[in-house]
C-alpha cells in the first residue's frame, strides 16, 4: 500500500494576512443567516461562550502527526511515503477505535501508530510508539490560533471540549499561554466526541444553555454532526477545503480562526443594543 510521493499540507496563511482578505466578512454571516433561515433556523445573537475543539482546530493536528509520522519513516530508511495518506489512514483507525469503549488518549495513540504502519507495510519500533504517545501536548497550534483566541476573550468566554487527556491538554494550553474558562476532556467526560457526554459537561461547567454557546471545530464528524444533533449552534472551521462528509448542516461556515475571531466580534457588535 506504500505510495511513492511525499505530499505536504499546505501552509495556513498567517494571521496578518488573513485578516486583511476578511473584507467580505459580513456577507460570511449574510450568507448563513439566509441559508439557516431558509432550513428553519434562528440565528443565535452573541454567544455567551464559544466552544472549541483543540486538536485539529487550534493545534494543528494533520500537520504534527505527519511529522512524526515523516520522522519515524526515514529513520527506518523510507523517504518517498504519502505521509498524508498514512495519518489519514491512522486517523480512520483511531476514529473507530475511540469509540468502542473509553481508554486514556495515550494508550489510544500506542495501539493505533502500530495498526496504521503495519496496514501501509511500514517498520517501527516500541520506542516509536511511546515517542509518538508522547508528543501530542508538545503539538504546535496554527499561526493564526493564539492571536484569534485573545481576540476572541475580549467579547465572550472561551472553553474547550476536547478528545484528549487532562495531562496532555494541561501541557498544550501552557504552551498557548491563553486561559480558557472551562476545559473539558474525554477523561473527564469518560467518552470521546463524537459522543455527546462532554458537550452535556462542557454546559454544567459553564453554566449555560445550550442556546447561549456556539461550538466551533474542524472535525466535522467529531464536532459539526454531534453539535447539530444536540441543538448546538456550530461553525465549521474548514480549514483545507475538505468535502462535506454528511448530509448536515452547520451555522457558519470559515476557513480559519481569524476569520472566525471577526464573526464572533460581528455578532456581538451586531447584537449589543438588541
Amino acid at each position: 500500500m506504500a505510495k511513492n510521493t511525499l505530499k505536504i499540507e499546505k501552509k495556513p496563511l498567517s494571521f496578518a494576512s488573513i485578516l486583511k482578505k476578511c473584507r467580505g466578512l459580513c456577507c460570511i454571516y449574510r450568507t448563513a443567516e439566509k441559508t439557516y433561515k431558509r432550513q428553519g433556523g434562528i440565528l443565535m445573537t452573541a454567544p455567551k461562550a464559544v466552544t472549541f475543539d483543540c486538536f485539529g482546530t487550534l493545534i494543528d493536528w494533520e500537520g504534527e502527526i505527519q511529522k512524526v509520522f515523516k520522522s519515524i519513516l526515514l529513520k527506518n530508511g523510507i523517504n518517498n511515503a504519502d505521509v498524508v495518506a498514512l495519518q489519514r489512514h491512522w486517523e480512520n483507525i483511531q476514529f473507530e477505535y475511540i469509540q468502542e469503549k473509553y481508554r486514556p488518549y495515550k494508550e489510544v495513540l500506542r495501539n493505533t501508530l502500530p495498526m496504521a504502519f503495519r496496514d501501509y507495510g511500514y517498520p517501527f519500533s516500541t520506542e516509536d510508539v511511546i515517542n509518538f504517545s508522547e508528543s501530542m501536548g508538545s503539538w504546535k497550534p496554527f499561526p493564526d490560533t493564539v492571536e484569534a483566541l485573545k481576540e476572541l476573550k475580549k467579547y465572550t468566554k472561551i472553553a474547550l471540549i476536547t478528545n484528549t487527556d487532562d495531562a496532555i491538554i494541561d501541557e498544550t494550553v501552557k504552551h498557548l499561554g491563553v486561559e480558557f474558562d472551562a476545559i473539558v476532556t474525554a477523561e473527564q467526560a469518560g467518552a470521546y466526541k463524537p459522543n455527546h457526554d462532554g458537550f452535556h459537561l462542557a454546559l454544567e461547567k459553564l453554566g449555560l444553555d445550550k442556546s447561549e454557546i456556539l461550538h466551533a471545530g474542524f472535525g466535522f464528524k467529531y464536532d459539526v454532526i454531534p453539535a447539530s444533533e444536540l441543538g448546538i449552534k456550530s461553525c465549521w472551521i474548514n480549514r483545507y477545503g475538505e468535502v462535506r462528509p454528511a448530509n448536515v448542516k452547520e451555522t457558519y461556515l470559515v476557513g480559519d480562526m481569524a476569520t472566525f475571531a471577526l464573526l464572533v466580534k460581528g455578532l456581538v457588535h451586531s447584537y449589543a443594543n438588541v
